[in-house]
């Protein structure tokens, strides 16, 4: 995995999370609104946050705004990210759902999980979250290099019908690798996946039918 240096570095943006943990009321309200058990989850904040560009180190600096802040700024529920028991990064939930990292260092929630036999993978972050922070979760939005992880996966298990897909075409791409996942996402939502994809072909088919001669 590339690293872009010009991101904050995560021992400072570690620093600043630590003194900006809460279990307060805001976190647990938080977490319970999305069926989140607070006592499944470990460090966490509510921040208001922004990248603000340092020319003397070259690289962005991440900051906490105090609540009173004017100007620009975002909201989002901070977690961090563990790997063998080491800080690697800062994920950002915003209210919206969506979600990133701050230094762009973690391609995966759980990613000391991927060495069982078994695995839960889980379509987004408030899933893992959900789940006790059991599984894994692939949170590296602009690379899919990582799935390729899961080849030593023997069981994925997956309720989403489109993350198992992506994860099986990145990470395996052959009828073997398929086999080894499970999917419990609903009939209607597979039977839509599937006949969308279908759609896509046949008028791909259509644009460029030399391409497939």
């Amino acid at each position: 995995m590339s690293i872009d240096d010009t991101l904050p570095d995560p021992a400072d943006v570690e620093r600043l999370f630590i003194e900006n943990v809460s279990d307060g009321f805001g976190v647990r309200t938080w977490l319970e609104e999305r069926d989140i058990n607070p006592a499944r989850i470990g460090k966490a904040a509510l921040i208001t946050y922004g990248f603000v560009w340092n020319s003397v180190t070259g690289r962005y600096d991440f900051t906490i705004y105090p609540q009173e802040h004017v100007g620009p700024k975002y909201c989002a529920f901070a977690v961090p990210v563990y790997e063998g028991g080491q800080f690697v990064d800062l994920l950002l939930i915003g209210d919206d759902g969506s979600f990133e990292t701050v230094s762009c260092r973690a391609s995966w929630l759980g990613r000391d999980n991927i060495n069982q036999s078994t695995i839960r993978l889980h379509a987004h972050p408030l899933n893992w979250l959900q789940s006790g922070c059991t599984g894994v979760c692939h949170i590296a939005s602009i690379s899919r290099a990582a799935l390729k992880e899961l080849v030593a996966v023997q069981r994925i298990e997956c309720s989403d019908i489109r993350t198992a897909m992506e994860a099986w075409d990145w990470g395996f791409g052959d009828d073997e690798g398929l086999s080894r996942f499970w999917i419990d996402d609903t009939v209607g939502s597979i039977r839509t996946y599937f006949e969308a994809d279908a759609r896509w072909r046949i008028a791909t088919i259509a644009a460029i039918p030399e391409a497939f001669r």
